[in-house]
């Protein structure tokens, strides 16, 4: 028997993560944590279904890359997203903050912090 059911709702980009599903497909992975899942409040939640669907639209795999001839993807996290796409200043801190929090639930917090470090230096 089945007891204390949960059933919740929320749009694709408020779950996404940005990294794929599975290794080397273009599938969009979800959020693991239960109340990221339960609240929506994945790494796009705060950037909007607009920011998802670029970031999804233009990613790239590197089999992918290859194909296109172009080397190496343009980016392949939130974090090297925002540097790619030079992100408006008013976007900017919701956006950076959305790519660490999805490093850090991906264990590479360091990595993302590294890459903001980069495109702050650089302005």
């Amino acid at each position: 028997m089945v007891r204390d059911l949960e059933f919740f709702a929320q749009p694709k980009f408020r779950i996404a993560k940005d990294q794929p599903g599975s290794g080397n497909t273009k599938n969009i992975g979800a959020v693991s944590k239960l109340d990221d899942l339960i609240n929506g409040t994945g790494p796009f939640a705060k950037l909007g279904e607009a920011v998802f669907d670029n970031y999804w639209m233009f990613y790239l795999t590197r089999d992918m890359a290859r194909a296109a001839e172009i080397g190496n993807p343009p980016y392949t996290t939130l974090a090297t997203y925002l540097v790619h796409k030079r992100i408006p200043a008013e976007q900017e801190a919701a956006l950076a903050e959305a790519a660490v929090k999805a490093a850090a639930d991906a264990g590479l917090e360091a990595a993302a912090m590294d890459a903001l470090d980069v495109e702050e230096s650089d302005q």
